[in-house]
């Protein structure tokens, strides 16, 4: 009789473990959806040190986002933007006697965490349990890619290459030049809902707190005529002191040319589209 108990006993057990491992593998622990984003992106730096708005341009992007339960999902992005302003947006007398101007096509890459508040998605399982949209927050880090520009008479210049704040001459100056790539701390927040079996539809806004303060090729001290390339007889020296342009020709040499507290950011906000793939092994 205790043999048969035992029996019994090991026989419900092994069904029990069958039964909690054919349903976890019908359940798609983790899932992927492949989308597209379209939308704004805004700079915040030297030139923009006050939140305006008039600068704003186009954003667009690709992104994998691997869904991982209901609560967390990992989302790889690569975006293009395009950022700029100019002096004579802003209301301060100092911006607008610089009289400075910039435009970057920025490329990026990144890759963020995203933690979803409500348990999130309804019709991955087919059931009414949990909810088919849900806010998220999402932090993560990135890589970009830029080059300021400034127009000079009908022509566009590349400002890295004229080293407007003396990067050309770093021996005197102690300016060494800048790289067009850097990194990017990347944190913001959206909105998601999954409208049907596959679709998606979602809003997102990221910031991108960089390591770098020349996204606008604006940083530090107005350097002296010399350590321009061709002195105060080339591009470099139009384009590095443009008060001259207001009729401002005073001596600005050692005198403050960018804000000097801190990097430059950027953000963006888009519309997301994305297509998600489940396994055979869902539930119908």
């Amino acid at each position: 009789m205790i043999l048969v108990q035992n029996f019994s006993s090991k026989l419900l057990l092994f069904f029990f473990l069958m039964k909690s491992f054919v349903l976890s593998s019908q359940q798609p622990r983790v899932t992927q959806e492949v989308g597209i984003s379209l939308g704004a992106a805004n700079y915040y730096g030297d030139l923009n040190d006050h939140f305006g708005y008039k600068g704003i341009g186009p954003s667009a992007g690709f992104f994998i986002r691997q869904n991982i339960g209901t609560r967390f999902a990992f989302k790889t992005c690569f975006n293009y933007m395009k950022v700029g302003y100019k002096d004579a947006y802003s209301t301060r007398p100092f911006n607008q006697n610089r009289n400075l101007s910039f435009e970057s096509n920025i490329f990026d890459i990144t890759g963020q965490f995203e933690f979803n508040f409500l348990n999130y998605i309804k019709n991955i399982y087919y059931t009414d349990e949990g909810s088919p949209f849900t806010p998220y927050l999402s932090m993560g880090i990135g890589v970009f890619f830029f080059n300021p520009q400034a127009e000079y008479q009908g022509k566009t210049y590349d400002l890295q290459a004229l080293g407007t704040e003396g990067q050309l001459d770093a021996d005197y100056t102690g300016n060494s030049r800048y790289k067009l790539y850097n990194f990017a701390l990347v944190y913001g927040g959206g909105f998601k809902y999954h409208a049907t079996k596959n679709l998606i539809l979602g809003v997102d806004f990221s910031i991108r707190r960089t390591f770098s303060d020349h996204l606008d090729d604006v940083s530090g001290y107005y350097v002296p005529e010399i350590s321009l390339p061709e002195a105060d007889k080339g591009i470099a020296y139009q384009l590095y002191n443009r008060s001259k342009e207001l009729g401002d020709y005073t001596n600005k040499t050692g005198k403050q040319r960018g804000t000097l507290d801190g990097n430059d950011d950027y953000a963006t906000f888009q519309l997301q589209v994305s297509w998600l793939f489940l396994s055979s092994s869902c539930k119908n």
